[in-house]
């Protein structure tokens, strides 16, 4: 049945979950306006910004993909590769570092005494959801607004991807269309060497000390793992893994995901009337009780979701495999007993069938710990206002392992690296929010 607005509505057990408040899809937050300037801030001039790309295209050449079904730590041996190289860089710049026997480097650069160790934290590996091997950077330069053909079959539009509209002028690095780029998060990474570079070679400049942290296996929800907090010896921290140059993030999603395992009666079809109970037709009708309006395609903003990214089965025996997201708990919650209910429903409709229904916490809102402790956004604000960056902050549509690291009792914001697109062959970088980005580092380790 339909209610007066003409939503779906689902009946289960007496609760109609169209009632259910997860937010209006059709409210737009405020977009932020962008003035780029690309020019180097006068006290920052120094920076070796050539040398800061060249070291991002190295980078980005070399295939650090993670493995999400692999057992080991890190889940791919050739994110090492890229965790030795920057060592090596380090090494060159007399920083001394160490790669654990869980693949997470550490290292360190003495500061100012009696000031606050601050922590910059980037990972290695590359997203899964296309190759991360045989990448092969294209500079764009002076980007006229026009249509950027990737390749024969791939274009990148302003109309399709509306970012691009803002960086006109500026140079651009993006693919082949082939590969994704790597931004994520090689431009963090290069970033964080960047700023190390200016310190160490303008000593002059009085400095936080600093503790920096590159992880495997953040794209498969394992970053945060395994890290030794005492090692790293941060107070507080940033991630370096945000897109837009002028975003200081502190909101994460609150974070579940659900597994429904179905056991169904697997009989002849031709002997199958009154007998057969199809565990992989029980598994379609479960997607659909649940709804279809909180899916992801669905919403923006602070609206939360339920998104479906696995569903398998055949007669005998199915299973599904959601993640559940929304900024507030209390609705993630109700996105939770959604799950209940539904499976509830199935249990009385089939009482042939074996339903189970698993819910467990990923991750929480980072929020609750960085507005009782906001020593790191205040310090990153201080950054953007001294170089004269107007800054935003908007919730970010997904996690960091800065919420882990700040529920594990180091409040880490997300600060932006200035590539775009993440996750894709669409993907690519601002070298002027890159550039823009190095400077903000800087500012904000300064004493």
């Amino acid at each position: 049945m339909q209610d007066a607005q003409g939503r779906k509505t689902l009946l289960l057990h007496g609760a109609i979950l169209a009632n259910f408040d997860l937010g209006s899809r059709n409210r737009k937050e405020k977009e932020p306006s962008f003035s780029f300037d690309a020019t180097i801030h006068p006290k920052t001039k120094e920076i070796d910004m050539d040398k800061a790309l060249e070291r991002f295209l190295k980078y980005v050449r070399i295939d650090t993909q993670s493995d999400e079904n692999s057992p080991t730590i890190p889940s791919a041996e050739k994110e090492l590769n890229l965790s030795r190289e920057i060592l090596k860089d380090l090494e060159e710049l007399g920083i001394h570092g160490e790669i654990d026997r869980f693949g997470r480097l550490y290292a360190h650069l003495d500061g100012e005494e009696g000031l606050d160790p601050i922590g910059l934290n980037s990972h290695v590996d590359t997203a899964l959801e296309i190759s991360g091997a045989n990448v092969k950077p294209r500079i764009v330069p002076n980007y006229d607004g026009g249509t950027i053909v990737l390749n024969e079959a791939y274009s990148m539009s302003p109309k399709e991807f509306p970012s691009l509209a803002r960086h006109i002028g500026d140079d651009l690095v993006v693919t082949d269309g082939t590969t994704l780029l790597g931004g994520d998060d090689k431009a963090g990474d290069a970033i964080i060497l960047a700023a190390m570079d200016y310190l160490v070679h303008h000593p002059e400049i009085k400095h936080h000390p600093v503790c920096l942290l590159f992880t495997p296996d953040e794209e498969i929800g394992r970053g945060s793992e395994k890290v030794d907090l005492k090692k790293w010896g941060a107070k507080y921290a940033y991630t370096v893994d945000g897109s837009c140059y002028t975003d200081i993030e502190v909101e994460t999603f609150n974070a579940a995901h659900a597994d429904i395992l179905i056991q169904g009666v697997s009989v002849h079809p031709g002997d199958a009337k009154g007998k057969m109970v199809n565990a992989s037709s029980l598994a379609c009708e479960f997607d659909a009780l649940v709804p279809e309006r909180i899916r992801p395609q669905y919403t923006e903003g602070r609206e939360g979701f339920n998104h479906l990214v696995e569903i398998s089965g055949n007669v005998d025996k199915a299973s599904l495999h959601y993640i559940l997201r929304n900024h507030d708990l209390e609705k993630l919650a109700e996105q939770k007993e959604m799950f209940r209910l539904a499976a509830e429903t199935l249990k009385a409709k089939y009482p042939k069938a074996v339903i189970s229904l698993s819910i467990k916490d990923d991750y929480r809102n980072m929020k609750e710990i960085l507005d009782r402790h906001p020593e790191a956004f205040l310090k990153a604000k201080a950054a953007y206002e001294k170089l004269g960056i107007a800054w935003t902050s908007h919730p970010i549509r997904g996690g960091t392992d800065g919420a882990t690291f700040s529920f594990l009792g180091v409040p880490c914001p997300n600060i932006g690296t200035g590539a775009y697109n993440y996750h894709g062959r669409y993907e690519y970088l601002s070298v002027g929010e890159f550039n823009k980005m190095i400077q903000i580092v800087v500012e904000i380790l300064k004493a």
